[in-house]
């Protein structure tokens, strides 16, 4: 009679299977979408849209890269912090430059 084997799944206390790989992807993406905030936040009219709405997202992916390092979910808690800081600066900037210009 065959015995029937059974695959276990090692979880561990955070919820996350043991074993899979880090989930870095908001994280890298807040920090790329900050750097392209930011310069975009000194170029003249286009610039302050597109600074602005890509500042708004590196700042949201920041705080879900945040929360997922916090969980031990993710390994990047640096490139994730640095992007919403950057995302921050960079709407800062797009505000201080639309309130002397207008």
């Amino acid at each position: 009679m065959p015995v029937a084997v059974r695959e276990v799944e090692m979880v561990g206390h955070d919820g996350e299977a043991e074993g899979t790989a880090p989930r870095d992807g908001a994280g890298d993406t807040a920090l790329t979408m900050g750097v392209v905030a930011l310069v975009c936040a000194f170029v003249p009219v286009i610039g302050d849209y597109v600074a602005a709405l890509t500042g708004l997202l590196a700042v949201v992916l920041g705080v879900v890269g945040i929360r997922r390092s916090e969980r031990g979910a993710a390994t990047n808690f640096g490139a994730s912090f640095a992007g919403a800081v950057l995302g921050a600066l960079a709407i800062l900037v797009v505000a201080l430059m639309f309130a002397v210009t207008r």
